[in-house]
Formats: structure tokens, C-alpha cells, sequence
């Protein structure tokens, strides 16, 4: 399969998971009134990883073709 559909692919499973931490983070704020950072710190971290790929893949189609 190509790279770039595979970079896709990936994000936008890390898309989903950051929007997956976040709802969970909302729900622990409003709900139960905690306000646990470490889902605000894995949802960081996917969007983080989302930009790196986003960064590289230019680099990846010039080496595909």
C-alpha cells in the first residue's frame, strides 16, 4: 500500500483517540468534577504525532515518485 495512504490512515486513527481523550476528559470535568490531566496530556501527544506526519510526508511523496 502506498506510504502517503498509510500516513492517512494513521491520522486519522490519532485523530479519533485525541477526540476519544478529550470527550473523556469533559466527562470526568462535568460528571464526576475531576479534572484529570493525563487524558489533556495523550491527546497532546496524538496531535503532536499528527503534525510530525504531516511534516514528513511532504518528504515521503518527493521520495515516492
Amino acid at each position: 500500500m502506498n506510504i502517503i495512504l498509510m500516513a492517512y490512515l494513521v491520522i486519522f486513527a490519532l485523530f479519533g483517540t485525541a477526540a476519544s481523550y478529550f470527550v473523556r476528559f469533559i466527562y470526568a470535568y462535568w460528571v464526576k468534577k475531576q479534572m484529570p490531566m493525563n487524558y489533556i496530556i495523550k491527546a497532546g501527544i496524538c496531535v503532536v504525532l499528527v503534525l510530525v506526519i504531516s511534516a514528513l510526508m511532504p518528504l515521503w511523496h518527493s521520495a515516492a515518485n
